[in-house]
């Protein structure tokens, strides 16, 4: 199943319905509408699955609540041969295009393969670009620390705040995919959609350009400070001293030229 092209476009940022909580129609207990069940009794809250971001929804959502979309027919899931490596049971697998997301319809933990993640970041960039906003912000010490394995192969898996500052704390396989728990995902292709990651590009690249500069500086400086001493009468002495100036003056002309760039 292709998560394919929006429906209506992209949605208006006050059209997004707020992530909240509902009442167990089990037990009557307040609790969030992205559960899965009730950790009470354990009746089904979150039914619906998204076929844009795949976030769980709520039996009596119009729209998803993760990407706001407009929630119609459901991905079609299969038996997955892999597990979810926190709660050890096997994943339901939703084959997306270029690539797969591995679900657990326990915790909600998803492991997306990174082709199919590619595919969702770009269509979100895109479509982002018809209504810009804020990127969100999360804090990162929200999530409790803790390092998972990959589900595929085993390897524990790094952590990092994906996009640098979207505060979403992501585990990444770099030969598989990435995990997400429950609803980091559509949170991760909201700050995609807002221009975060854009804006991550940005500051990768000046940070670059910084360090490039400073490299150049270090070399002019080292130029300059390896002069010889003045040259005296000797030939040798000379030529050597006029072959150093001329390496220093090539030096501080790059690092000048850069400047102006």
């Amino acid at each position: 199943m292709n998560a394919g092209p929006y429906r209506s476009g992209p949605p208006d940022a006050a059209a997004r319905p707020a992530s909240g909580k509902v009442d167990c129609p089990g037990c009557s207990k307040r609790v969030e509408d992205s559960l899965r069940a009730c950790p009470t009794c354990g009746t089904p809250i979150a039914t619906v699955r998204c076929a844009t971001c795949y976030q769980m929804n709520a039996a009596e959502s119009a729209l998803c609540t993760g990407c706001g979309r407009e929630l119609g027919l459901e991905p079609v899931g299969e038996p997955d041969t892999f597990s979810c490596p926190d709660c050890k049971l096997p994943f339901q697998l939703f084959q997306g295009g270029p690539g797969a997301l591995h679900d657990c319809e326990r915790c909600g933990g998803q492991f997306v393969d990174h082709a199919l993640l590619k595919d969702l970041l770009e269509q979100r960039e895109v479509y982002g670009k018809f209504a810009p906003r804020p990127p969100p912000r999360h804090n990162p010490l929200a999530t409790p620390l803790r390092y998972i394995p990959c589900p595929l192969c085993g390897e524990i898996m790094l952590r990092k705040n994906f996009g640098r500052s979207s505060g979403v704390i992501v585990d990444v396989c770099s030969r598989h995919g990435m995990w997400f728990d429950r609803g980091e995902l559509p949170r991760v292709l909201e700050f995609v959609e807002t221009g975060g990651l854009e804006l991550a590009r940005r500051r990768q690249l000046d940070e670059q350009r910084e360090s490039q500069r400073a490299a150049r500086v270090r070399k002019v400086e080292e130029s300059l400070s390896g002069l010889s001493t003045p040259a005296g009468s000797n030939p040798f002495d000379r030529t050597r001293r006029d072959a150093e100036f001329a390496d220093a003056a090539v030096s501080l002309a790059g690092f000048l030229g850069d400047l102006l760039k």
